[in-house]
């Protein structure tokens, strides 16, 4: 077998920008994060150049803020977007799972099965990290599954905005609150009720959301206006997203 061209080999900057997309995604970087350039060629064994390529791509994406003062840093948490991603997500998940409803196969369900699975093992351990990574994997199969290639990179976009935040929901007593959405949704999918699959997600996303918001607002890191859930069971927040 011949070695692989050029063109097949994927490059140091490809290789280091999705590792920080999945990174980033899985929520591994704190909001506010700064990103040094020498730590994170360490990490991915390569020379500043690709990394330095890498951040720049992500900060042209929004997924990363170019900080006069401190370089590149992961965006600071703020209230009014987190609504406004909220809201987004809520409509273009919502749709995908909705479409997957119809399109996924009992190999794919079997593979959500398993990763629920290993969530609830997660949540049982206090394994945040690996729950988190779960967590993405798990939305992520019910995308492919919906067979929307250009949708997937603008729900790739939007988790690069939220996966930070994820951070703020990794103590103990908020891991695993989402599961029984997970089970809402399996169970949807499985019955092709793709109605019902869409205020699941919606309903997973909007939960997640509101536990961020109140740990900002204790925090005191950004203001949290009061969010409140819909009649269609979908949120908003006060004086940010309009009823």
């Amino acid at each position: 077998m011949s070695a692989p061209t050029l063109a097949q080999a994927p490059t140091a900057h490809g290789r280091v920008y999705s590792g920080l997309k999945t990174a980033l995604m899985k929520g591994e970087f704190l909001p506010g994060e700064r990103l040094v350039v020498r730590v994170l060629a360490e990490r991915f064994k390569t020379s500043p150049m690709p990394v330095r390529e890498a951040l720049h791509r992500l900060v042209s994406e929004e997924a990363l803020v170019d900080h006069a003062n401190r370089g590149v840093i992961v965006p600071e948490v703020d209230g009014a977007v987190i609504a406004d991603i909220v809201r987004i997500r809520s409509t273009i998940e919502g749709a995908a799972t909705e479409w997957a409803a119809s399109t996924i196969g009992d190999t794919e369900l079997a593979h959500l099965e398993e990763i629920n699975r290993k969530m609830q093992a997660c949540a049982e351990s206090g394994n945040s990290s690996d729950f988190l990574s779960l967590n993405r994997d798990f939305h992520f199969s019910i995308y492919r599954a919906a067979g929307s290639p250009l949708m997937l990179p603008i729900i790739e976009r939007l988790w690069l905005r939220a996966g930070p935040w994820l951070n703020l929901i990794r103590e103990g007593a908020t891991i695993g609150l989402d599961l029984n959405h997970h089970a809402e949704m399996l169970d949807a999918l499985r019955r092709d009720d793709g109605s019902r699959a869409r205020r699941a997600v919606v309903a997973d996303i909007g939960d997640a959301a509101d536990v961020i918001l109140r740990s900002i607002a204790v925090r005191g890191s950004a203001s949290a206006p009061p969010r409140r859930r819909t009649a269609d069971g979908t949120h908003a927040t006060r004086r940010l997203v309009p009823s």
